[in-house]
């Protein structure tokens, strides 16, 4: 869970490993930069953009659910070209989806917005 992210960070963690970070990697990226530039001010919004919005999204009940969440918003943000699952996992239904899209607004991403590449 990336809950833990920004107290990680603070503490003096030198790097992330989160499963969200194949969704939100350019707010991880972030988030690391602000703390390392000690802006506690960027980096609590950040995660404020990340926990709130995305987390809440892709960990809640069922927590079965988490990845097939993360392969929606990844399609929903144009990255990969459908959300397929595998049995025994199903498609998610279109109240999820339609949650998920008002956790992609509330965090500011958008489609057309180009993920920041790490190595920058």
């Amino acid at each position: 869970m990336v809950a833990w992210l920004l107290s990680s960070l603070v503490l003096g963690c030198n790097g992330l490993l989160s499963g969200a970070g194949s969704v939100i990697a350019d707010l991880q990226v972030a988030l690391f930069e602000a703390v390392r530039a000690n802006d506690l001010a960027q980096a609590r919004a950040i995660n404020d953009r990340i926990y709130y919005p995305l987390a809440q999204a892709f960990y809640a009940p069922p927590f079965l659910d988490m990845h097939n969440r993360m392969k929606e918003v990844l399609a929903l943000l144009g990255r990969q070209p459908a959300a397929v699952v595998r049995p025994p996992l199903v498609k998610l239904p279109p109240h999820e989806i339609e949650r998920l899209k008002q956790a992609i607004a509330a965090a500011g991403l958008d489609r057309a917005a180009e993920p920041a590449i790490a190595a920058e």
